[in-house]
């Protein structure tokens, strides 16, 4: 296809000038630096990370202990640096040494305090890496204990049990989320939650496809964040960090086997193959053979599937505080089965393949006090639908046909510069350039193709934002001030066979402005409020284009609005954080106004016959939303801790074109999320629970599509390791414990009570 085609090519050019600025990169007197980490006692902590900073914060290079605790940071360049080692279970500890040319530097030696709860690193706040407690704007941070403890297979299933969003999931492996009261969106680029790898467009609209072997963490950030990221970022950001081993090589290979006749197999290596270059790569398998039985006991047909994903990372140390990395990532569904709502029976059960693809570059370093980054990138998604069963009697002896394609592509830039223009202020100033196409085809029964029912499209969007960061008294009062603009085209294109479709284009710009304030009260307890304009622009279909029906002798024009508004939201919170060395507490209060939502298909003249019927879209309604999140966690010794999470809405309501307001729909009254995790000696595991009440939706099996009510459901998990050897663990996941019936959207039950047994070697 176009797209996969594009991220070759790409591809290809990006490795011709990876491989120059490598041989180009001058060489430089560096020293290696040797340490070990230990607990209070003596005792060698393996898994320890440790992250080298220059003396203006950069992160210059990152290993991880190993069994013995020992540690070594290559390539170290004359100077002064702080040593910082982190673990969940132990106090973060930071030590400073000098570095010189003349003679090898010291052993440091580290001793972590049991702990629990420290404060995190993040970069989605501000697209550069900033302390947690310094940031105004409320994030969670998903690590990677967390993505391994929890039961699933995908980025759905760990965002729904490790932090407070609403989902729409399938069976069939197609799902969305929905953050701060936005409706769960499971398909589309314009959706009111971003999704973001690394920081940049994911090119991912399904999260049932995105895998979590190459997650290092993903950063959950709650609220508007359109004055950083532009478009979509209503509701908030998901951006999800892959790996990046430094230090000595490790990998390792997972084997599993389960419920439903599901295997699995992975594997995974990485780190430094030189004091320049280091590497990550992981490739899985996972085949489910059968199909799942839900909580009610019964078998629900056609929910086999296959996937195959991979993913590979390159880096190197070009100069002192350059570094250059790529990186490309692929995954495929094949044989997918999607049921149909169980109303239907065994009628309308489906098949599909799914691909994406994705890779990119990004040079960094530091220039004086300016930390820059370039990142180039391509992704594409492509899907084909089958109809395996029909109750179309026309259908019979074409049974099963390809019925849909389409392919969604990517291409992008963006620049950044982080300057220290003071002691207390920090600039970031960024570009961003995004191209993004869309194309379908449909297919009649006989395989013919013919006229999709969306125009081909295009999008392309130029941004520039900046802003300015306040941290005075040690980081005790944080201010931020920024903004951006964009300029945005949207077009339709000429798409094969609709020719009663003639496209066109339009133009807009946009300025979404935020603020954010992080105020320390006493020690370790703060007070945080963040104010912001986002927005999502229509789709092309609603602002270009021209399409002429004719409906019982006379003609309908379905027509673009070139002046169509982008929906957008002024959203504001407020909270209190409580963070101490084993207690973490955040209460915050949100509420958003939404307004100029479109109308598609709104009648603009109808004048008498044979004039035609002339249809459009409007901004015509508006959505308030009003609530409250709850965050808790607290360690309570060095084998237990417990965790909490309650999202609650006061209110979450839309206006309708005709019947005044309602509900929005696939958002919860309230999601509870709690839990229990042991580490004692060899043994670990997790035991969590997730309750979700106060949802409805509109039932389309119903005369009229009446709005009816979800029934509440709770779903309690379990997971624990054992550690046979440092190298070798036995680790069981249990699903739904209780065999829950439940669905996250209506007409579509998820598995009940069932396992997954692996074994790891390595790490």
């Amino acid at each position: 296809m176009p797209c996969t085609r594009s991220v070759r090519s790409l591809l290809v050019s990006l490795s011709i000038l990876f491989i120059a600025c490598l041989a180009a990169s001058p060489a430089h007197a560096q020293s290696a630096l040797t340490g070990v980490v230990s607990d209070q006692s003596g005792g060698a902590i393996g898994g320890v990370s440790i992250v080298v900073r220059d003396v203006s914060g950069v992160a210059t290079q990152a290993v991880i202990t190993d069994v013995n605790g020992a540690f070594s940071v290559p390539a170290l360049a004359p100077g002064r640096y702080e040593i910082e080692a982190e673990s969940p279970l132990f106090e973060r500890t930071r030590v400073v040494r000098d570095v010189h040319a003349d003679r090898v530097p010291d052993p440091v030696r580290l001793t972590m305090k049991i702990a629990g709860l420290i404060e995190s690193m993040v970069v989605t706040g501000r697209r550069v890496e900033t302390r947690l407690s310094e940031t105004p704007q409320k994030i969670d941070v998903i690590d990677a204990r967390d993505i391994e403890r929890s039961v699933g297979s995908d980025i759905t299933d760990v965002l729904k049990k490790n932090s407070g969003v609403d989902v729409v999931q399938y069976t069939g492996l197609l799902s969305g989320i929905g953050i701060r009261g936005f409706r769960p969106e499971p398909s589309g680029i314009n959706k009111r939650s971003l999704l973001l790898v690394d920081g940049r467009p994911s090119g991912v609209t399904n999260l049932s496809t995105l895998l979590l072997d190459n997650v290092e963490r993903i950063e959950v950030l709650k609220g508007p964040a359109s004055a950083v990221y532009g478009a979509s970022a209503m509701g908030g950001v998901v951006n999800v960090i892959t790996r990046q081993s430094r230090g000595p090589l490790a990998g390792g290979v997972r084997v599993s086997l389960g419920s439903f006749d599901a295997s699995e197999f992975a594997g995974r290596a990485g780190g430094s193959v030189s004091p320049r270059v280091d590497f990550d790569v992981n490739g899985s398998v996972f085949n489910q053979r059968d199909d799942i039985r839900m909580g009610n006991g019964e078998t629900r047909p056609a929910t086999g599937y296959k996937t195959y994903d991979g993913a590979a990372r390159l880096g190197a140390d070009l100069a002192r505080s350059w570094r250059v990395d790529g990186k490309v990532n692929a995954y495929r569904g094949r044989d997918i089965n999607t049921p149909g709502d169980v109303f239907s029976g065994l009628a309308s059960q489906g098949r599909k393949n799914l691909e994406h693809a994705s890779g990119d570059v990004r040079l960094s370093g530091q220039l004086a006090r300016h930390l820059v980054s370039a990142t180039v990138y391509s992704a594409s998604e492509a899907s084909h639908t089958l109809n395996v069963t029909t109750s179309d009697p026309a259908d019979i002896g074409f049974l099963p046909y390809l019925t849909f394609e389409s392919s969604l592509g990517w291409a992008g830039a963006q620049v950044r510069d982080s300057w220290g223009w003071s002691r207390a202020n920090n600039l970031l100033i960024g570009l961003d350039y995004e191209h993004v196409s869309s194309e379908s085809t449909s297919y009649a029964r006989t395989g013919a193709p013919q006229a999709p029912f969306s125009a081909d499209s295009r999008k392309n969007t130029v941004g520039l934002y900046a802003e300015n960061t306040l941290n005075v008294n040690q980081g005790r009062t944080v201010v931020s001030l920024g903004g951006r603009v964009d300029r945005i085209e949207v077009k339709t294109v000429d798409t094969p066979l609709k020719t009663n479709f003639t496209p066109s284009t339009t133009t807009f710009t946009l300025f979404n402005p935020s603020i954010g304030v992080k105020q320390e009260i006493v020690r370790g307890l703060r007070a945080h409020a963040t104010a912001g304009r986002a927005f999502v622009p229509a789709d092309a279909g609603a602002l270009t284009g021209f399409t002429s029906n004719v409906f019982g002798g006379r003609e309908q024009i379905i027509q673009g609005n070139p002046d169509l508004k982008p929906e957008h939201s002024v959203s504001v919170d407020g909270g209190i954080e409580l963070l101490t060395a084993s207690t973490h507490l955040d209460v915050t209060y949100f509420q958003t106004a939404i307004s100029d939502r479109v109308v598609s298909s709104v009648l603009i003249s109808n004048p008498p016959p044979p004039a035609p019927i002339i249809l459009s879209a409007v901004n015509t309604l508006a959505s308030h939303i009003r609530g409250l999140d709850v965050d808790a966690a607290r360690r309570v010794n060095g084998m237990v801790s417990i965790f909490a999470n309650v999202t609650h809405y006061f209110s979450r309501r839309e206006q309708l074109p005709t019947t005044g307001e309602r509900n929005i729909l696939n958002t919860a009254t309230n999601t509870v999320r709690a839990g229990l995790d042991v580490d004692w000696r060899r043994l670990s595991g997790r035991l969590s629970a997730r309750y979700v009440q106060g949802r409805q939706d509109q039932d389309f099996n119903v005369l009229g599509s009446p709005v009816v009510d979800y029934p509440a459901f709770a779903v309690v998990d379990v997971s624990t390791t054992y550690q046979v050897h440092p190298r070798h663990a036995v680790i069981l996941m249990v699903n739904n414990l209780a065999d829950a019936h439940y669905y996250e959207k209506k007409g579509f039950p998820l598995q009940g009570a069932s396992f997954m047994l692996k074994y790891r070697l390595g790490r």
